[in-house]
């Protein structure tokens, strides 16, 4: 996983409205979406988002994976949802590989 802050939306698959989020990093085969209204684990949805560097948007299948739920109060500093990615063409894929690899080496700091 590589840490990636940016703004994408997502919509479940049955085509409703896209709803704005952020992510907070990503791997070759999935993202994590921060937000206090996860969808439940098994949920299948439509993530959009424009990667770092890139001029065109990306649309990527997925599906809940896991969820670490919102807590009232602050006992969870990190609410959101896991999403392994479905269903990649091999230009996407390797969009996201070569993300993920840029990420990987930069310099900390």
């Amino acid at each position: 996983r590589a840490p990636l802050r940016l703004q994408l939306n997502y919509r479940d698959a049955t085509g409703g409205n896209f709803l704005f989020e952020y992510s907070k990093n990503i791997s070759r085969g999935g993202i994590f979406i921060e937000t206090h209204h996860p969808l439940p684990k098994g949920s299948k949805i439509v993530v959009r988002f424009q990667p770092p560097g890139n001029e065109s948007e990306l649309e990527v299948e997925g599906e809940v994976v896991w969820v670490n739920p919102f807590v009232e109060g602050g006992e969870n500093p990190n609410p959101g949802m896991g999403i392994q990615f479905m269903n990649m063409d091999e230009e996407t894929r390797g969009v996201i590989a070569s993300i993920v690899k840029a990420i990987a080496i930069l310099p900390e700091g």
